[in-house]
C-alpha cells in the first residue's frame, strides 16, 4: 500500500488521445470529428483544442442595464464567467426545458451559452462542406470558417473568440 504522499506526488503521463481526429491525404482536408452543440437549428462544433463543460444546475447573476440575451455573470470553479442566450441574441427557436449552460475556454477568455441538449460527437468531411452560405443570422455566420450540411444539420466551424469578443463590444 502506498502513502498519500507518494501518490499524491507521483507524475502523471496523458496520452494525447484528443477527441478531435484531422485526417489528411495529399495535404487536403478529408475528416474532422469533434464535440458539437445545438443552439436552436444552428449546430456549432465546439474548440478543438480548447476546455468545454457541460454545466447543469448554475445560478447566473443578472447584471442591470444590459441586454437580454446577455444572462450574466456566473462563477465557475471561482472563475466568473460570461453566461450568453444565444437563441435569443439570433432568434432560433430552444428547448426551454432541456437547456444547459456549455463553457468554452477556461480562465480570462471563457464563455457560456445555453445549449439545447448534450454534446454529441460530429464527423464531417470534405464532402459535407456548403459550397454557398446558409440563411444563418448575421451575427454568427459573420465567424464561421466552414458551413457543414450533415444528416439534415446546419453544422458551424467558428471563431468562438471573435464571435464572443464581438458579443462584448454590443454591451
Amino acid at each position: 500500500m502506498k502513502l498519500p504522499s507518494e501518490v499524491l506526488n507521483r507524475t502523471f503521463v496523458l496520452e494525447d488521445k484528443s477527441v478531435v481526429e484531422q485526417v489528411q491525404v495529399a495535404g487536403q482536408f478529408q475528416a474532422v470529428t469533434t464535440h458539437a452543440v445545438v443552439v436552436g437549428n444552428i449546430g456549432l462544433l465546439l474548440p478543438q483544442n480548447q476546455v468545454s463543460e457541460l454545466v447543469e444546475n448554475l445560478s447566473v447573476c443578472r447584471l442591470p442595464n444590459t441586454p437580454s440575451w446577455f444572462e450574466g455573470i456566473a462563477s465557475i470553479r471561482g472563475n466568473m464567467i460570461p453566461v450568453f442566450d444565444l437563441h435569443e441574441l439570433l432568434g432560433v427557436p430552444g428547448k426551454a426545458k432541456s437547456r444547459k449552460i456549455i463553457t468554452i475556454d477556461s480562465g480570462e477568455t471563457a464563455a457560456a451559452f445555453w445549449v439545447d441538449e448534450m454534446p454529441r460527437i460530429v464527423m464531417v468531411t470534405s464532402d459535407d462542406i456548403m459550397q454557398r452560405r446558409p440563411p444563418l443570422p448575421q451575427l454568427i455566420g459573420d465567424h464561421a470558417r466552414n458551413f457543414y450540411l450533415k444528416d439534415d444539420q446546419i453544422w458551424l466551424d467558428w471563431d468562438e473568440k471573435s464571435f464572443f469578443t464581438a458579443l462584448g463590444n454590443l454591451l
